[in-house]
């Protein structure tokens, strides 16, 4: 009777350890995909860079200026998901960055409660010629999924593009749907205009009309 106590007691502490165990390998299993949970296609913005500047409240952050802001990824859906941009912010410094300069980006909204502040993980300078797009490697690292390795660990030499670090698709791939979307350099500076063509455009138009009053009233 001792005896089978023993070997009973021997394997319900067996059978304990092993649960014990396996939580244990769930539990860091799940805090290393959550901390290693890459940005989607739903995150990518285009924008014009207008300035930046430390934030008084959080020095070690920066609000940043863009205009023509817009996820270009988002479906209709998207939009009832998720609210508009009415503040930017990084924690990187990005001054350095020419005034109207056309970028692509990543941007979510880490504050359930604040969902219209949008911090800038990352992003690039967005070029045009002959009608192809080119993006330069990204201004900081970010969180990117490693789809050789299934995982966020990047052993490539190269710095990672600024669309290569999704589940599904690579760069090459989200860089062909931005030019069927914008197919000629004119249509994407339409799209994303900067604010002295727009500026331009509005005191065109200002002096449109004060030519027709002119012509028609002769004032």
């Amino acid at each position: 009777m001792f005896v089978n106590s023993i070997l009973y007691w021997e394997i319900y502490m067996r059978h304990s350890l092993s649960i014990v165990i396996m939580t244990l390998a769930m539990w860091l299993l799940c805090a290393k995909a959550n901390a290693c949970m890459p940005f989607s296609p739903e995150d990518v913005f285009i924008a014009r860079y207008q300035g930046a500047q430390a934030m008084q409240a959080k020095p070690a952050n920066f609000e940043v200026q863009l205009s023509s802001d817009q996820f270009v990824f988002r479906s209709l859906y998207d939009w009832f998901r998720y609210d508009n941009a009415t503040q930017w912010y990084s924690l990187f410094s990005t001054q350095h960055i020419a005034k109207n300069s056309l970028i692509i980006g990543l941007a979510y909204a880490p504050d359930e409660k604040k969902t219209k502040q949008y911090q800038v993980v990352s992003f690039a300078k967005l070029g045009c010629k002959n009608n192809h797009l080119e993006i330069s490697l990204p201004i900081v690292l970010f969180t990117a999924w490693n789809r050789k390795m299934k995982t966020c660990a990047h052993i490539d030499p190269h710095p990672i593009k600024m669309l290569d670090g999704f589940f599904d698709h690579d760069h090459a791939y989200y860089v062909a749907k931005l030019e069927q979307k914008y197919p000629t350099c004119q249509q994407l500076n339409a799209a994303f205009p900067s604010i002295i063509s727009t500026e331009k455009d509005n005191n065109s138009k200002s002096d449109n009309w004060l030519n027709m009053m002119w012509r028609k009233y002769g004032f």
